[in-house]
């Protein structure tokens, strides 16, 4: 079975309790362990979270918290570290460089390694144990939600991080009255993956804002998570006003003024779905059916960002499926795919993530996505040649199934006033 998030939130008092379980919140990953005179080979394991938040009472409306927040502020979070290999950016007996598109890390054994930058990420952290890791959990969900959570009367928040049953550790903290940045954790033991789990209460007291890493994180990170949806990030208004400069006198007339502002805000609302989850936006759109035939759904719009480039792709989504008990409502496949889209993308990956994202809510027999969009990184640059893509993917459990393929197929296939 997956491992599965927990997410429980309890009255102080103990009279009253809520649990919700969802089950992608894991990540996998590898780790260096490593302290004075001590080393692990490099390896990885299958993480999952959990949280329990402590509240004085219920709010009027009659839950603690909001689930939606949290569960968000925790998937973005294992999505960061989710494949990539984790090292500590405050260990002393490990150093970490950077070199193009490597990093190299010396052991203080003398052993070297030499790793994609892009299949990194460094933390602020001394030791990448559970311990630490629940911990560094705790900070960066409070720095996102914090302040939700103590306008809701959350009094305390508690992070456990296991690497494999019955093998793992918590971190519980009060939440501080406003929500800010955290230093990292300072030194203290590190304790092996063998060892037994070890749970700390150590409370963190709000510091500066902690230094940012050595490296940069990964494409998928989101840099503005705790910042307002809906506003310029003043950092990325600043880049953008950097950007302009690169144009001389050109770039400093008076028309252009807002023009960063402008931009900043519109690159937030071009990659507005890392703030959104395409597993709750179909609300209660999941309906029971006793259907078993093709449903297919075409010519649904949608635009994106070349990850590459950031430069626009857009075109028409179709999607076909056999259920197996369940329908969704037809206007949430466009609403499914529009938060996917929403971030920097590629084709491919975009046409997967609907396919499986529709699987994950259905379970139906079998599932194909076929996505046809235009580039304008290869019709405004480069090549300057416009054409058009077709990615095609498949999921669900029968979806090697050739004769369910070749009539999934014919859903999503261009019609004959189309060729």
């Amino acid at each position: 079975a997956s491992p599965k998030f927990l997410l429980r939130a309890m009255a102080s008092d103990g009279k009253s309790e809520r649990e919700i379980t969802v089950v992608d919140m894991k990540f996998a990953a590898a780790h260096f362990v490593a302290f004075d005179g001590f080393r692990e080979p490099l390896h990885g394991h299958n993480y999952s979270v959990g949280v329990r938040i402590g509240s004085k009472q219920l709010q009027p409306d009659g839950y603690l918290v909001d689930f939606g927040d949290v569960k968000k502020a925790i998937r973005s979070l294992c999505e960061r570290m989710n494949q990539r290999t984790i090292l500590p950016g405050n260990c002393e007996v490990l150093t970490v460089r950077q070199s193009g598109e490597q990093l190299e890390v010396i052991c203080q054994d003398g052993a070297k390694f030499m790793l994609p930058a892009r299949d990194c990420i460094v933390l602020p952290i001394a030791h990448t144990t559970t311990e630490e890791l629940s911990e560094h959990i705790w900070s960066e969900t409070v720095a996102s939600v914090g302040r939700q959570l103590k306008e809701r009367g959350c009094a305390w928040l508690e992070v456990q991080v296991s690497e494999r049953p019955g093998q793992g550790a918590c971190y519980r903290s009060q939440i501080p009255d406003t929500a800010t940045s955290f230093k990292a954790p300072g030194k203290r033991t590190p304790h092996p993956c063998m060892a037994a789990p070890v749970a700390s209460d150590k409370v963190v007291v709000p510091q500066q804002e902690m230094q940012s890493p050595a490296v940069p994180p990964p494409p998928e990170a989101m840099p503005w998570v705790s910042a307002s949806k809906d506003m310029a990030d003043p950092s990325a208004e600043a880049a953008w006003r950097q950007i302009l400069e690169t144009l001389g006198s050109e770039g400093a007339r008076p028309e252009l003024r807002k023009t960063p502002y402008r931009a900043a805000k519109a690159f937030r609302e071009m990659t507005r779905g890392y703030w959104q989850d395409p597993l709750e936006v179909v609300g209660t759109g999941i309906f029971e059916a006793d259907s078993h035939d093709l449903v297919a759904v075409r010519d649904i719009p949608f635009h994106s960002l070349c990850e590459h480039h950031l430069l626009p792709f857009s075109g028409s989504a179709h999607i076909a499926y056999f259920p197996n008990g369940k329908v969704l409502g037809l206007s949430k496949f466009a609403r499914i795919l529009e938060v996917l889209a929403r971030r920097l993308q590629l084709q491919e990956r975009l046409c997967k993530q609907f396919a499986q994202t529709v699987d994950q809510l259905l379970e139906p027999r079998a599932v194909v996505v076929s996505l046809e969009a235009t580039h304008a990184c290869m019709s405004h640059r480069g090549a300057n040649v416009p054409s058009s893509t077709r990615t095609i993917a498949f999921a669900g459990a029968q979806k090697t199934d050739p004769m369910l393929r070749e009539m999934l197929l014919s859903g999503v296939s261009r019609s004959p006033a189309r060729l």
